[in-house]
């Protein structure tokens, strides 16, 4: 449909393919699908997620602060005045829309392709986070926005953040050899190398660093080749030097070369 508010019929719904969230990479058009093949709801609740859809878009394509409710109103296709029947005002709205973005998002980087092993999982997980991220680049700006003024939502924001690196922490400990660090270790770990990727998201998408933006641009132009970088970071920091025979870009396979083998046993595959 070319908008969220399009009535379809519910022959159109079943013909409608069923979708995984981790199938998709701009949340837009996710929220979009599941509008379009929702259950048969009330009149309210399918112009409360038109709005939600609306809210998405504008705060994708201007940001939190350039937002104004009559551009929500708009681009859902409802009337100014009915927004406040589902909401008091635009940060309402926002924190609404960011919070379900941010589970989404949890959800469309949970990738493990199957029968691989642990660096498989790492090097798909940061690639889909590197889709993920350029797709969503205005949500992600807002995301910073909002949580450096609402408290409530900066809470949100880094529950979001601890449930995904206790996820990390427990795969790791899950594949690791015997006499794996501590828990706490491990997690600790994985909060700093999620550090990096919220710095490395800053520089290249939200607010882009000319120089970073350039020498990635010659060292890993492409977003696999990026993700080979990161994912060989992570597996050293994590498990030890990646498995050998694997297919990864120039740059990845020569910071492998530099690290040295961990101490701790041989990693898994």
């Amino acid at each position: 449909m070319a908008r969220a508010q399009k009535k379809i019929s519910d022959s159109a719904k079943m013909a409608v393919p069923v979708r995984e969230v981790n199938s998709f990479v701009r949340y837009a058009d996710y929220l979009e699908y599941m509008i379009e093949v929702a259950p048969k709801r009330t009149k309210g609740e399918r112009t409360k997620d038109m709005l939600k859809f609306g809210a998405i878009k504008v705060l994708d394509e201007v940001g939190y602060h350039a937002m104004r409710v009559s551009d929500i109103c708009e681009a859902a296709g409802v009337a100014a005045a009915t927004f406040y029947l589902y909401f008091e005002n635009k940060e309402q709205v926002t924190r609404v829309v960011l919070a379900e973005y941010l589970d989404a998002a949890m959800k469309m980087m949970a990738v493990r392709p199957e029968g691989k092993g642990a660096f498989a999982a790492i090097r798909a997980s940061h690639l889909k986070w590197i889709e993920v991220m350029y797709a969503n680049a205005g949500l992600m700006r807002c995301i910073l926005q909002l949580g450096d003024e609402v408290e409530d939502f900066r809470d949100l924001a880094h529950a979001a953040n601890k449930a995904w690196y206790e996820r990390i922490a427990q795969s790791v400990i899950r594949d690791h050899p015997a006499g794996v660090a501590p828990r706490d270790v491990v997690l600790l770990s994985a909060y700093a190398l999620g550090g990096m990727m919220d710095e490395l998201a800053r520089k290249l998408v939200i607010h882009p660093d000319p120089a970073l933006v350039e020498l990635k641009g010659r060292v890993a132009p492409a977003n696999a080749d990026l993700a080979d970088f990161l994912a060989v970071l992570w597996y050293q920091a994590l498990y030890g030097r990646v498995p050998e025979g694997g297919q990864i870009g120039a740059a990845a396979a020569s910071l492998s070369a530099l690290l040295p083998q961990a101490n701790s046993g041989t990693p898994p595959r």
